[in-house]
């Protein structure tokens, strides 16, 4: 049985909706959660295009972690932490 991009994005979506629903207080498992997400594409491209096409996504994940690191690393110099509850305007 062969497993196409197409059959993958379904299950990824679903995974990614519960994933980011159970785990919303910290930024680096969003983070994570994300980068996962960019993994299991770039893996499925990899199986069904050509090897050089799929190299395209890695990269943009490898500058997204880099972006997302800075970004995690400033958050909690700022704040004190990395809950998306210190990221809120509210502070009533």
């Amino acid at each position: 049985m062969n497993l196409l991009p197409s059959d993958f994005l379904p299950i990824l979506a679903i995974t990614i909706y519960f994933s980011l629903s159970t785990q919303r207080h910290h930024f680096l498992m969003i983070l994570l959660f994300l980068e996962a997400a960019i993994l299991t594409l770039t893996l499925s491209l990899f199986m069904s295009m050509n090897h050089y096409f799929s190299f395209y996504p890695s990269t943009f994940a490898a500058c997204e972690a880099a972006l997302g690191l800075a970004c995690l690393v400033k958050l909690t110099h700022a704040f004190g932490s990395d809950l998306i509850q210190a990221l809120s305007m509210n502070k009533c």
